[in-house]
């Protein structure tokens, strides 16, 4: 199975213009996420896909390869979209594509691998993602940190911002009342997903959902019209970075998951 992998990556961010470029313990946020995706040995090909000079001379100059999309993407599904058929074009077919978010500097390599062993076994899932334990109770009504209900096969029910499965009689519902030993009922979704071919040119040419514009999650697109995900057990928690504040956040977790050591 030949698998190729895309880090979407795009420059100017409403709310954090300049991201790709940030420095993550002296070092570029889209290099991290390149480096930790070149340690994983079942990956054919990675390519950051941008719409970009300056991101395209970066990545080129710590030699990465760099893939020049259209500025109408409008997701890093669009665009890796779009890289796999540019790649295709030229002869370059591919069974399975990873999205990797650009923006996820402490992505594990043992996270990716775990996807794409998924992937490889288990033929009847159309998309592939991560999800991990959460380990504070205090996460787990934090917006910007997605939870998902799983079901014993591993199919994703649903995804939301909000916390689920909502607790009834745990009033009020909130981070100081929560059991301690109700956290392994909740789980966290990572920024990875590994498609199909044939089940991302779906994906793609799918309208924007109602739930998916509410939410601001483009996985329940998929759910919506029946596409299967399934999720792969993670051992290590990633991070966005959507705004300046969350670096010191996600520079302690590349320690915290023994990406980075201190000189």
């Amino acid at each position: 199975m030949r698998t190729l992998a895309v880090i979407p990556c795009r420059l100017e961010a409403t709310r954090f213009p300049g991201k790709p470029l940030t420095l993550i313990h002296g070092t570029a946020m889209v290099e991290w996420v390149y480096r930790h995706a070149r340690q994983v040995s079942s990956i054919d090909r990675l390519v950051v896909a941008t719409d970009n000079p300056r991101i395209m001379g970066y990545v080129k100059d710590f030699g990465g390869e760099a893939l020049m999309t259209s500025a109408e993407c409008q997701s890093g599904t669009d665009r890796a979209y779009e890289t796999s058929r540019i790649l295709s074009q030229q002869g370059d077919n591919y069974d399975l594509v990873i999205n990797i978010q650009g923006d996820e500097p402490a992505m594990h390599p043992s996270v990716i691998e775990q996807v794409i062993d998924m992937a490889s076994q288990n033929k009847t899932f159309d998309i592939i993602t991560a999800a991990c334990s959460f380990e504070r109770s205090v996460d787990i009504f934090n917006h910007n940190m997605v939870k998902v209900i799983i079901d014993n096969a591993r199919r994703a029910l649903y995804f939301s911002r909000s916390p689920i499965p909502f607790i009834r009689g745990n009033q009020p519902f909130m981070p100081t009342s929560l059991d301690p030993s109700l956290l392994a009922h909740f789980h966290c979704h990572l920024g990875i997903y590994a498609y199909r071919t044939n089940a991302l040119a779906r994906f793609a040419g799918l309208p924007i959902d109602p739930i998916e514009n509410l939410e601001k999650l483009e996985q329940l697109r998929a759910l919506r019209q029946g596409m299967s995900i399934g999720v792969a057990p993670a051992r290590y928690l990633s991070l966005g970075v959507d705004t300046p504040e969350d670096v010191p956040l996600v520079e302690a977790l590349l320690t915290h998951n023994g990406l980075f050591k201190h000189s």
